[in-house]
């Protein structure tokens, strides 16, 4: 009788010790979107007033991967630029795809985060004509700096805009 109580608990414990590493190998992992947390700042919605003009970036969070926006400039009441901006961090691949309409016969257009200076973000794609550069910078808490850079015949080109909440 001894003998079959010691068995049934260490059955029970070998049940559960395979029960626990069982569910270890299938608990359901957690992805940690890095570099969208580091953007999250972007979230809100930002204006560049000049004489001129006004545009608007609004920026909201569709998930823990996903930024999203919709940006626009008026002149005199008229919307003279409009586009929207997607992004997505895959693992550790983080892209900003525009679709400016109006531009690139209305198809979405890729930049790819690559290495730059401490709390800049620079987006990049060498194929594109004019911006071949997107960055972001946050100068200050409530403040954005952003600017697009590449060449247009042939000569070097940026333009900054400077956005607060």
């Amino acid at each position: 009788m001894k003998n079959s109580v010691y068995a049934l608990i260490i059955g029970l414990c070998f049940a559960l010790i395979s029960c626990k590493e069982s569910g270890d190998k299938n608990a359901k992992t957690t992805k940690h979107y890095d570099k969208i947390e580091e953007l999250s700042w972007l979230v809100g919605s930002w204006t560049n007033r000049t004489d001129e003009e006004e545009s608007v970036e609004n920026w909201t969070q569709a998930n823990d991967s996903t930024l999203l926006a919709h940006s626009y400039t008026l002149v005199k009441g008229d919307t003279v630029f409009a586009e929207r901006v997607s992004l997505q961090q895959f693992d550790n691949v983080v892209l900003f795809t525009v679709i400016a309409y109006r531009q690139n016969d209305d198809q979405p257009v890729t930049f790819k985060l690559i290495p730059s200076e401490k709390n800049v973000f620079t987006f990049e794609n060498p194929e594109h004509d004019f911006p071949s550069r997107i960055s972001y910078a946050n100068p200050t808490k409530d403040s954005i700096h952003a600017w697009i850079e590449g060449h247009v015949n042939g000569e070097a080109r940026k333009i900054d805009f400077y956005y607060s909440k």
